[in-house]
């Protein structure tokens, strides 16, 4: 996988940002990780994250693009 083709990065269409794609509930604080059977994008709590970690993995491919502090 490329980390800069765009389809790779694509959400699952049963995503809402501001829920978690388990337990539909809204949170705080919500994580973004890739399904592995659709290897689409979901946003999941921490909570569900850690009873689902055998479906889910946390993909931090990208590169920074943010300022680099040497």
């Amino acid at each position: 996988m490329k980390y800069y083709d765009e389809d790779s990065y694509r959400f699952h269409k049963k995503d809402v940002p501001d829920r978690c794609f388990c337990c539909s509930q809204k949170a705080e604080r919500l994580l973004i990780m890739r399904h592995i059977k659709s290897q689409m994008m979901v946003h999941l709590c921490p909570e569900c994250m850690i009873e689902n970690i055998d479906d889910y993995l946390l993909d931090n491919t990208r590169p920074w693009t943010g300022p680099q502090i040497k």
